[in-house]
């Protein structure tokens, strides 16, 4: 999820993509990083046992589950949120995650029921408050393209541990290790794709009113393919959820 704050910025100052560990301390502050730790944390613990729960597995099993779900948040949560943080300083705009209190309350007391309302904090970055006015079309697209930018890498990530999984499925003799990697990229796979959905639902704050806002097009078609991976994997036909012990 990402948001803005209105800020006058006096001179914007383009950033290179990507991480770079020399001057990590000007890209992140420690603020920030904590804050991505506890969503991290937070989010991972909630999507296991919403996953326990719906699914009926073992306790036995939430290890395995808790761990996938690990794998799977640093993937679908914390690169969807770094993709906002990225695109945003593309764009020349301060930009850092910031923890939602009450976002995490929620995710904790959803994934009692199988659910997880999965929005534990946002990036915010800082535009020139003149900019909606001077250059409205533009601002928006810049608005659009920035929150878009979450939820694709999710469906990235989805469609590699689909690939992954399918892999294991077909190619793979049966064994403990198959077993266990079925069940990591399956769950994997899952999360993101329904990150990818829930992150497009066309409601403020979310993602998706934003890439709504900007091309409705582009928005049905990154929200249709998400919705209709989610519910494939839910309803069984893709059964990446089928091998959860």
């Amino acid at each position: 999820m990402v948001e803005r704050k209105v800020r006058v910025v006096k001179r914007h100052r383009k950033i290179r993509f990507g991480i770079s560990f020399r001057n990590f301390s000007q890209r992140f502050t420690m603020r920030e990083v904590r804050d991505i730790l506890i969503a991290w944390l937070i989010l991972s613990l909630t999507f296991a046992y919403a996953i326990y729960v719906d699914t009926g597995a073992k306790l036995s099993a939430f290890i395995l589950i808790l761990t996938a779900s690990f794998i799977a948040i640093a993937c679908g949560f914390i690169m969807h949120e770094l993709m906002h943080k990225f695109k945003a300083q593309e764009y020349g705009y301060d930009a850092a995650f910031r923890l939602w209190p009450f976002g995490i309350l929620l995710a904790v007391i959803t994934s009692l029921f199988g659910f997880v309302f999965a929005a534990p904090g946002a990036t915010y970055f800082e535009p020139d408050p003149r900019e909606p006015i001077l250059d409205p079309q533009g601002f928006v697209k810049r608005y659009g393209d920035i929150s878009l930018a979450g939820p694709k890498i999710n469906l990235i990530f989805g469609g590699i541990f689909l690939v992954l999984f399918l892999i294991a499925l077909i190619f793979m003799p049966v064994s403990v290790i198959t077993y266990t990697l079925l069940s990591i990229t399956g769950i994997a796979g899952y999360i993101n794709f329904f990150l990818a959905a829930f992150n497009l639902l066309p409601i403020l704050p979310l993602d998706g009113a934003k890439v709504f806002n900007w091309d409705k097009e582009k928005w049905a078609i990154y929200f249709g393919v998400s919705v209709l991976m989610t519910a494939l994997v839910i309803i069984g036909i893709i059964p990446m959820l089928s091998f959860v012990p």
